[in-house]
């Protein structure tokens, strides 16, 4: 399929996919009156309904939304809803970043995060190579989790180091083998000792920006970082401008 009949305006160069994975475990569900759930859900919508005024953005980005929480679900864009990972058209589920149309999220049940993780790097993988078969310019994968919790297993266990090496060593190949780009974004409540086991050099606590700062700055950054070689680069360059954006936001905050 050709970029325009995917939905991308003339002139793009290249085509940059995103993988967003979203923690809607219980925990998100707190606190009680005012759950980060609810502000998830509208730092989504105010996100990427103002993409359109980001034209850069939309010229090149591509995005996939997947959930974890006891399951792992795809947003299915075709049909307006979340779908279970292995029941997913896989053919339909990068959109234009300024087609996507986010569901509204529900936050219960435990913190799957490695299965979703896995599912991501498969889906990345195989929309990277589709796209380089339809000989399109294209960027490796971006997959960002974002979390307050910890990984558990199937029965609410945290996982500890030893149970997350085979996803942690399956995500590093992948970025050795330019296949993907890796972060992995904590706010209160997360365990950032486990995501750096996660992802070593690619975790990153961010308590002090909201969710819409959050995503912009995820976006944004595919843009500002350029396509670089080393994942390392990416990661380092990703923390200076995180680091940079929280400084401006307590600078705001200070003066008013």
């Amino acid at each position: 399929m050709s970029a325009h009949g995917m939905g991308f305006g003339a002139g793009y160069d290249e085509r940059q996919p995103v993988v967003l994975l979203l923690d809607t475990s219980a925990s998100m569900g707190r606190p009680v009156g005012n759950p980060r759930i609810d502000e998830l859900n509208d730092a989504l919508t105010r996100w990427f309904d103002g993409v359109r005024a980001e034209p850069r953005l939309r010229a090149r980005v591509e995005v996939c939304l997947i959930t974890f929480d006891s399951r792992v679900r795809v947003f299915d864009p075709g049909a307006g809803r979340l779908v279970p990972v292995e029941e997913a058209p896989a053919g339909r589920l990068f959109v234009p970043v300024d087609e996507m149309r986010p569901p509204r999220l529900d936050a219960s049940g435990l913190t799957r995060m490695t299965e979703a993780v896995e599912a991501a790097l498969e889906l990345a993988r195989n929309r990277y190579r589709a796209l380089q078969e339809q000989h399109v310019q294209v960027r490796r994968p971006f997959l960002w989790v974002l979390t307050d919790g910890a990984p558990s297993d199937a029965a609410g266990r945290p996982l500890d180091a030893e149970a997350l090496a085979g996803t942690a060593g399956r995500v590093r190949r992948g970025e050795q083998r330019g296949e993907c780009v890796f972060q992995a974004i904590g706010v209160r409540g997360a365990d950032l000792k486990l995501l750096e086991v996660l992802a070593p050099g690619a975790a990153l606590m961010l308590e002090n920006l909201d969710f819409g700062q959050i995503l912009d700055l995820l976006f944004q950054s595919s843009d500002r970082i350029g396509a670089v070689q080393d994942p390392g680069d990416v990661h380092r360059q990703l923390a200076d401008l995180a680091a940079r954006r929280e400084r401006m936001d307590r600078l705001e905050r200070d003066h008013r």
